[in-house]
């Protein structure tokens, strides 16, 4: 019985494989289109360079305008653009900036190896076997992260190896959480077990690490920076946020905001529900770290799986800290997991296809069974 199941996740894997491949081939790339990568679109990892390259110039106000924002890239690509406008704080664009001195296809290729191999060395180091990180490393999350050159799965295993070293080397897991900064979703939750376990020194190692990130570009660019970022991105977000469901990249959202809104609830609803449940997750964390004696990794899991439930804005290339936790509550601690864990680390994989065809967005559901198998776990460690 047990081979037939693997068999059958095997199976699984590879027709998601296959479905992948439909997704970022569905359209022939322009000819000579810099934000293809063997045919493949790369506009996330397009934006970052593209930002990078505007920042060059000093020209934030580009940067956070979207029309003009699409009109550079349109330029700078030869083809029209869809409108992906910049949203990311000040923090990342150093990065961007080091990316925009080479090649777009050269750079993206670097940042999908390095991410990959930093994931396997926080993974390593946090105590995961080979075939265990090689699990995170392939898993259909991490995959999308790889295809769009996105940072969800460095974000999501930087956290995840700074709770579990939080004990142990305090200062390094702060620096490790400031880093989380450059895309915050995956480390809402941190700083409240850092808070639950009076753990100070790694709050102000965070807190320095932070404090630098966001003085990096203000040195450079000036305060503008951050001022261009606040009066222009809570409303940029806001519309992406509440446009009414069904817009693609909605497909891939992973919030409880966006399950709702997929249900035909009104925006003031789902917000309302939203908040609710962030605040019972962040209350959750707390409580969750001032127990004693509890078993670090499945506390760490648990922790990355509530996380999900405080953002309105988040995408299955977020999800990769999910699949860590999964992996992490293997009974054998390992490679080895069930069924059904199984099946929730194949979700998102094909969480888009299902929101595609059913028109429901239920991957708040799936966080819920994983945070359901953690909790057991957690009793009985």
């Amino acid at each position: 019985m047990i081979r037939i199941q693997n068999i059958l996740l095997a199976c699984l894997y590879v027709l998601m494989l296959w479905f992948f491949v439909e997704i970022v081939t569905a359209r022939p790339p322009q000819a000579g289109a810099p934000d293809t990568v063997f045919g493949i679109s790369v506009g996330d990892f397009a934006n970052l360079w593209s930002a990078g390259a505007i920042t060059s110039t000093q020209h934030l106000s580009t940067l956070y305008t979207p029309d003009l924002f699409r009109a550079w890239k349109a330029a700078a690509f030869g083809h029209p653009v869809i409108d992906n406008p910049w949203i990311y704080p000040p923090t990342i664009l150093p990065l961007g900036v080091l990316a925009s001195k080479i090649p777009l296809p050269a750079a993206f290729l670097l940042w999908d190896f390095s991410t990959l191999a930093a994931i396997f060395f926080l993974l390593r180091r946090c105590g995961l076997p080979w075939a265990a990180a090689a699990l995170c490393a392939a898993s259909p999350a991490e995959l999308l992260d790889l295809i769009y050159g996105q940072y969800g799965g460095i974000t999501g295993c930087l956290t995840f190896a700074a709770l579990t070293i939080s004990e142990a080397r305090p200062v390094l897991a702060g620096l490790l959480l400031g880093l989380v900064s450059i895309k915050p979703q995956a480390g809402l939750a941190a700083p409240v077990a850092l808070l639950a376990r009076r753990n100070g020194w790694a709050i102000a190692a965070a807190a320095a690490m932070f404090a630098a990130l966001a003085l990096l570009p203000v040195l450079w660019l000036g305060p503008d920076c951050w001022l261009w970022f606040f009066s222009r991105l809570s409303g940029i977000a806001r519309r992406i946020a509440d446009a009414p469901f069904g817009q693609g990249y909605q497909l891939t959202g992973i919030s409880v905001f966006w399950m709702l809104r997929s249900f035909g609830c009104s925006i003031a609803i789902s917000y309302a529900i939203q908040i609710a449940a962030a605040l019972l997750s962040i209350v959750a964390v707390y409580f969750l770290w001032r127990r004693k004696n509890t078993e670090r990794r499945v506390l760490v899991a648990l922790t990355m799986l509530l996380t999900l439930f405080i953002t309105p804005y988040g995408y299955s290339v977020d999800l990769v800290g999910y699949s860590v936790a999964l992996v992490a509550l293997a009974p054998a601690r390992g490679a080895k997991m069930s069924f059904l864990e199984g099946v929730l680390w194949l979700w998102p994989g094909f969480a888009p296809l299902v929101t595609f065809l059913s028109g429901v967005l239920l991957t708040p559901f799936f966080i819920l069974a994983a945070c359901v198998l953690a909790w057991r776990q957690l009793r009985t460690a």
